[in-house]
């Protein structure tokens, strides 16, 4: 017997007695885990499924965008004054005209470019 468990009062142990070791017992096994199955409310089939409810757009009413329309040039203009006139005013001859004008272009090559149309179309 140790010493702890002579002052601890806890008798001896079987190593300590000379009684050999029995096993020792088994514990039982836990239960089966209980499963609940889920709850599935009955199916009515006599009603029809519920629709989705209706949804007014309030952008379906709403205008498009659309490219500008290109006002027609109502000034009369003369080709001799086209090489004073600006790029820009040059482009709204053109596109009135139906020719694209690159205005990357020097407007001295808009003015040539736009003639060469006129003289092409009469």
């Amino acid at each position: 017997m140790s010493k702890f468990s002579d002052f601890a009062h806890l008798g001896t142990t079987t190593h300590e007695a000379g009684v050999p070791a029995t096993t020792a017992p088994v514990p039982p096994a836990p239960p089966e885990p209980v499963v609940e199955e889920a709850y599935v409310p009955p199916v009515d089939t006599t009603e029809a499924p519920p629709t989705a409810p209706e949804y007014d757009n309030p952008l379906d009413d709403m205008p498009v965008a659309t490219a500008p329309e290109v006002p027609a040039v109502t000034e009369a203009f003369s080709v001799d004054d086209l090489q004073w006139m600006s790029k820009v005013k040059l482009e709204e001859i053109g596109r009135s005209l139906g020719i694209e004008l690159d205005r990357r272009l020097s407007q001295s090559k808009l003015v040539k470019q736009l003639k060469e149309h006129i003289a092409n179309t009469q």
